[in-house]
Formats: structure tokens, sequence, C-alpha cells
């Protein structure tokens, strides 16, 4: 028997005068409250950052496939790469609209679609022979990845109240640079392997399997291995992700209503159906488009680290092979920022103050990218500066998406 069901059984002895002041709502105790949430750290919130991981190294392989020579072997000049990574973005951006659906349609079986239809475009990425291919696999991957980066924080706020929000939601954007790490480290290991395959291919087509044709291309074969890590996770998901808390197994009934309770009496986040009065609040609303301008700025300059700090590790004298493995230090370094940024602002409840705290770390690693020259001075200026960058822009994703999202929230 779980706690909260021995709390529900225990007898209380109620006044007339308490009747009339009794609250419509049964707030849960603070021992209900732990229970509830450590059921949904334990169940929810790990299944969601392992989809932040897989989505970022679907989309972030790109730059590092790039070092390895993709654009030589396809025969792609500078300004034709520039649309193979625009592609992605601008589909990404026509397609946020999709967001949406997570409050129509039920998030298991959206998700485990999106899941399984970007991995499969981004593995499709490695078997192109021409930039139309390519730049059409970076268009459906951006379609496909559009409504879960933007509502991956919104679902999170049908679990966790808005002062529960900061830590976790700072932990899921925080896989962004940890995905990195990953993407870095593991191109560093392809590009040492000894293959007839071009190492960039088997970077993105990872888990799947290959075979080589008489002309010496690589085909995907119809059947993939048990790799495709991205596709059967999608499996996990449609099996254990649940829609909302009042959808979640691993809750009993009583908790399940506690957990919907404990919501509606700070934050009213529980899901509920589509209103277009609350649509055109936010529209009228200033709040969204000053976040959004910080938004655009954060992500703009992000964006271009992830997608060409390896040409700029390359570029200050290092191959190809090392800039792969000196780019995973400063992402990994800026996911411990994330963790440290959620807890300050969570502990304080000012995440204004640090989202402007780690734009100005961010604008001092600009100004030392643009003016250290000196080519002897590299080393310092790629850990100083791959730091400095990571740590400037990641941080101010992590606390805008709370400091949006979060109803009232404290400057």
């Amino acid at each position: 028997m779980s706690e909260i069901e021995k709390d529900a059984r225990k007898p209380e002895v109620m006044q007339l005068e308490d009747i009339e002041k009794a609250p419509t709502n049964v707030e849960a105790t603070t021992s209900q409250q732990t229970y509830i949430r450590r059921n949904f750290d334990r169940r929810v919130l790990p299944i969601v950052c392992v989809l932040y991981i897989l989505s970022y190294l679907d989309r972030g392989n790109i730059g590092n496939a790039k070092t390895a020579g993709a654009d030589d072997d396809l025969g792609i000049d500078s300004a034709q790469w520039s649309w193979v990574l625009n592609a992605f973005y601008i589909c990404y951006v026509l397609m946020e609209w999709t967001t949406v659906l997570w409050k129509i349609l039920p998030a298991h079986i959206f998700i485990s679609c999106l899941c399984a239809l970007w991995g499969v475009a981004a593995m499709c990425s490695g078997a192109v022979h021409s930039l139309a291919g390519l730049i059409a696999c970076r268009c459906l991957l951006g379609i496909f990845e559009a409504a879960f980066g933007a509502g991956a924080p919104y679902y999170l706020s049908l679990f966790y109240q808005r002062r529960e929000l900061g830590l976790r939601v700072s932990l899921l954007l925080g896989m962004s640079p940890l995905a990195n790490t990953f993407a870095s480290s593991l191109a560093y290991g392809i590009t040492h392997i000894k293959n007839s395959i071009e190492p960039w291919r088997l970077l993105l087509i990872i888990g799947m399997e290959l075979k080589e044709t008489q002309a010496n291309h690589v085909s995907l074969l119809t059947r993939p291995k048990e790799g495709a890590p991205t596709v059967l996770f999608a499996l996990v998901v449609f099996f254990f992700l649940p829609d909302s808390p009042s959808t979640a197994r691993f809750l009993t009934t009583a908790e399940q209503t506690l957990a919907i309770e404990r919501l509606q009496t700070v934050d009213t986040t529980a899901k509920s159906k589509l209103k277009w009065s609350q649509i055109t609040a936010g529209l009228t609303d200033y709040q969204p488009y000053v976040h959004t301008l910080i938004h655009f700025c954060c992500n703009y300059s992000f964006a271009g680290l992830s997608n060409f700090l390896p040409t700029i590790v390359h570029d200050m004298g290092y191959s190809s092979v090392n800039a792969q493995g000196l780019t995973a230090p400063a992402y990994f370094v800026a996911f411990l920022c994330c963790v440290a940024a959620a807890y300050a602002s969570d502990r304080y409840g000012k995440r204004g103050f640090v989202v402007a705290g780690f734009a100005a770390v961010g604008a001092v690693g600009y100004l030392v990218l643009v003016l250290v020259r000196d080519e002897e001075k590299t080393g310092a200026s790629c850990a100083g500066v791959g730091v400095a960058l990571e740590v400037g822009d990641g941080e101010q994703e992590e606390g805008l998406a709370v400091w949006g999202g979060g109803r009232g929230c404290e400057g």
C-alpha cells in the first residue's frame, strides 16, 4: 500500500465551521507531494531527456560530418553548405505551430511517431549522394523535430508545479550540450575507423546495417539491425510515456487524483482542451514577444556554434580528427553549468538575473573569438572561447524556457 493510500485511510474529525472553510480542491501533504514528484522523476523525466539527446544528436551531427569530409565527397561548396544547414531551421520554424498538437493528440502516440520519423530522416542523410538529397533529408528532420523541441517543456508542466520546473527543464535543455558532447566524442572515434565507407556516412548512419555496392557506394538495407537507437526508442515512448498524470499507469487512482489536484491548487496546468480565448490572450500580451526576441538572439548564436564549432577549431590549425574531439569538453562544461544555473534560479527565484549574467559571459566569449588573432594562442582561444560561448548561450536557453513558461515567475 502506498504512502498516499495510507494517509487517505486515516480518520479525520471535522467541525461544522471547518466544513464551510474547507477548500474545494484536495491539497496533498508534503510527503505525498514528494512521493508523486519522485515518481515523475523516475518514470517521465528520463524518457523526455533521452528524446532530447536523440533529437540533438540527429540534428547536430551535420557539423561533425562536414569536418569529416561530407562537403568534399558530395562536391558541396560553402554557399551550398549554408543551404544544407538552413534547410533544417527553415522547416523547423515553419512547422513549430504543430506544438499545438500536444494539447490535441495523446502524447505517447504523437511523440513516438515523431521520434521514429526523425530517426529515419537523420539516418537517410548518410545514404545521400547529392546536395538535393541531403537538403531533403534535413528538411524532413526539421519538420519532425519542430513539434517536440518546443513542446517538451510544456509537457513537463503537466506533471510538475512551477517551482519544480526550473531544475527539470534545465536538465532537459541541458541535454543539448550533453548530446553535443556525445556527438563530438562519437565523431572522434568514428573518424579513426579504417573502412571503405566514408567516416561521415558512418557518423550519420549509426546503428543501421550497411552494404557496399559494386560502385563503392553505400546504401541502406531494408532491414535495420538491432541498432537504430532513435527508431527503437520510439517503442519505449509508445509503451511507457504517459499522456498526463491521469493516465500514468505507475500511479494508483488516488495518486492520479492528487497529482492533478496539486497542480490545480498552484498552477492550473493540468491538461485541458484548447481554448481560443487562451490563444487570443497570448497574442495580445507583450511578454511573449519580448521572450521571443531574446530566444531568437540566444538560438541564433547557439545554433551557429553547434554547427560550426568543429570547423572553427579545425581552422585554428588542428586536424579534422582532433577538431572533433576538442569540442567535447566545452559542451560537457556547458551541461554542468546548466545544472548550476538551474539550482541558482530555483534557489533564489530570480531567473532574469541568471539569464542576463550568462548572456554577459557569452558576449565576452564572442569578443575573445573576434579579437584574438595570434596564431600562437589558438589553444587558449579554442578552450576559453568554446567554454565561454557554450556557458553564455546554453544557460540562457534553460532560464528563458522556465521564465517564459512559468506564469508569474519572478524576474
